[in-house]
């Protein structure tokens, strides 16, 4: 039963993440067969919508001039259009393209589209009462761009929005005869991801404004969708726009987009491929978080730098720290923040220094000398002149070897160091260590012995140990891809502890986090689980660093929860390149603060910076973040 059940978890965790279930329709082939002429000829998707209470797909066969809504929520029900007042077949539906349906009030409903031949481009606009029987509208042939109507406003009048380079929009008293002129609202910005064409998807009702989706096109011709929140009282006032795309096309396919839904708050994007099999996805929440007096509209959870970073800089007074200092492990005791920080000086060798702050910002006592030195072989003793050869071809932040990239956790009255060893001659390995936590707020620096708990001989980093026992053991996490892995040990002071561990940096290439470095810094409880920050890079945006985060399980911290769909901290800022390495933002210390959240991390492997978040804006935001980001095959069940 074990290896089936394995088996059924691994089928059933490959279901989920490609694959969108929707409602107990019935399943829509997007194939049918004329038995008569023996003819094959494939269903067109057309678009998607919802009328507020049901979502349809609207898919269309011109060899059979047959267009059909489906209900893709609960009722197995086709509704099959029917054309004017003889409720004849549909017209020729070849040439459709970029379909938009919008609902003005229970009795009104619109079809808009272009057709596009070669010989002309025209505008259409078809109206119905019930869904089911249509009829052309007379419309202006001045206009042959995407055209949509948003119909919440009062006094019967229509807010209407068109483009294709950029989206203007116009309020009007009727959609046939349009006598103003259109005032240009948004215009595509160059370096985002619509710098290249922006085209109104669907405009919604929300709570704040009039929210407009969209979809933009980067210099790649990648597809992408935007929102804009408008002002309720004047649309033309722009309340906030995305900074960031809420999806994006993959690198390696295409889709066309059928449209967007709000279910239940949720909002959904349907689009197909070109063999037209239907996929969908869920959406970025989109909320208002207020900050003081001004109103922020997130889509997904950030870190925000504070404005006299970097903290900590060399000190060329000091040679043990004259060339970089980065990297700090973090700690919160008594009211006071301490940091344990990397330092490299004249002679390339890492050892760590010592700072505290009582704000968490401003760090003034340093420490003159280092608080820790390298002292084993296997991670190149100071002490020790022989050990002076370079055999194995590793260099990190500008050094030689040494302690590296320390990460600190206090449970009862210790205070566990774990680091990364290279003494130049065998592959990096985690080293572990100890403290007294009386002794480390005395400054007695009577570390323990440490010992290498990795396997000799093999490249190891980013262990980190979580603050406090599971389940009666110490728990050391060290390894998050392909999965999380963690050890539970009795004691973290025995000798002898080897820990096998396996780290794949592949990931799924759809997501943002393509390629995993490790966990930065220790695990963070919270009401939601255990927050943790790592180290990530994307392989559309090589050689930077940046910081995503995730939500584990509490009981089994195994288990993801939650995970952020785009990266918490990237490495934008001057500081953060402009250094030994530039784009690096490389996180191995946070801690909470009076309900706030400060997240240390090394610029660029020369400076300490830290950035800040309010806690409780920060979990909520992650928590409502979907779990997935890229486009499912849709099923109806």
């Amino acid at each position: 039963m074990g290896k089936f059940s394995d088996f059924a978890k691994k089928i059933k965790q490959h279901i989920v993440q490609h694959y969108f279930f929707v409602g107990s329709g019935k399943l829509v082939e997007p194939t049918s067969k004329n038995k008569k002429n023996k003819l094959k000829e494939k269903f067109k998707l057309v678009a998607v919508f919802s009328d507020g209470k049901k979502r349809y797909l609207l898919r269309t066969n011109n060899f059979f001039r047959q267009a059909k809504l489906i209900d893709i929520d609960n009722k197995r029900s086709v509704k099959k259009l029917l054309w004017g007042k003889s409720k004849k077949e549909f017209p020729s539906m070849k040439y459709w393209k970029n379909v938009r349906f919008f609902k003005i009030n229970s009795k009104e409903y619109y079809l808009s589209y272009q057709t596009v031949s070669q010989k002309k481009k025209t505008f259409n606009l078809l109206f119905s009462t019930d869904l089911r029987v249509w009829r052309k509208n007379k419309v202006d042939q001045k206009n042959k761009e995407v055209f949509i109507v948003y119909g919440g406003l009062k006094k019967s009048k229509y807010l209407i929005f068109k483009g294709e380079k950029f989206i203007k929009a116009i309020i009007s008293e009727s959609l046939t005869e349009i006598k103003q002129n259109f005032s240009v609202i948004l215009k595509s910005r160059e370096g985002h991801f619509d710098e290249k064409s922006i085209v109104p998807a669907v405009a919604m009702k929300h709570n704040e404004g009039i929210l407009l989706f969209y979809y933009g096109k980067d210099k790649k011709n990648k597809l992408s969708i935007g929102a804009v929140l408008l002002d309720k009282k004047n649309p033309q006032n722009i309340l906030w726009r995305t900074d960031l795309s809420l999806w994006r096309e993959p690198e390696d396919k295409i889709f066309f987009p059928l449209g967007i839904t709000k279910q239940k708050g949720v909002y959904t994007f349907y689009g197909k491929d070109k063999e037209n099999v239907f996929f969908a996805t869920i959406l970025p929440p989109i909320f208002f978080a207020k900050e003081e007096t001004r109103k922020i509209f997130k889509t997904h959870p950030s870190l925000e730098r504070i404005n006299t970073n970097p903290i900590l800089f060399p000190n060329k007074k000091n040679k043990w720290e004259s060339s970089a200092v980065f990297n700090p492990a973090a700690a919160y005791i008594d009211g006071r923040v301490h940091l344990i920080y990397r330092a490299i000086g004249e002679t390339g060798i890492s050892v760590l220094g010592y700072t505290s702050s009582d704000d968490g910002i401003n760090f003034f006592r340093k420490s003159k000398n280092p608080v820790y030195i390298p002292s084993e072989k296997f991670e190149f003793r100071i002490d020790d002149k022989k050990n002076k050869s370079f055999s194995f071809p590793y260099m990190s932040g500008g050094g030689w070897g040494g302690c590296e990239d320390p990460r600190i956790s206090i449970i009862e009255d210790k205070a566990y160091l774990t680091y990364v060893a290279f003494n130049g001659v065998c592959p990096p390995g985690v080293a572990i260590t100890s403290i007294k936590v009386k002794d480390f707020l005395t400054k007695h620096w009577d570390w323990k012995t440490p010992r290498l708990i990795s396997p000799h001989g093999e490249i190891h980093k980013n262990w980190v140990v979580f603050p406090e026992k599971i389940n009666g053991k110490y728990a050391i996490l060290h390894s998050i891809s392909p999965f999380i892995m963690i050890e539970y040990l009795d004691s973290l002071d025995e000798e002898g502890i080897v820990i096998k561990s396996y780290h794949n940096s592949h990931s799924d290439d759809r997501r943002w986090d393509n390629i995993m470095r490790g966990v930065g810094a220790p695990p963070i409880r919270t009401e939601y689980g255990w927050l943790i920050f790592y180290h990530a890079m994307d392989r559309r945006d090589p050689n930077r660093y940046k910081v995503g985060a995730m939500i584990l399980d509490y009981k089994n911290p195994k288990k993801i929860l939650y995970r952020s769909l785009q990266p918490v901290l990237e490495p934008d800022a001057d500081y953060e390149n402009n250094g030994f390495k530039s784009g690096v933002v490389y996180v191995c210390g946070a801690i909470v603060k009076e309900e706030k959240i400060f997240v240390y991390y090394g610029g660029a492997d020369k400076v300490v910076c830290v950035a800040c978040a309010s806690l409780k804006d920060f979990l909520q935001s992650l928590v409502k973040s979907p779990e997935l980001v890229f486009l499912k095959k849709v099923i109806m069940i």
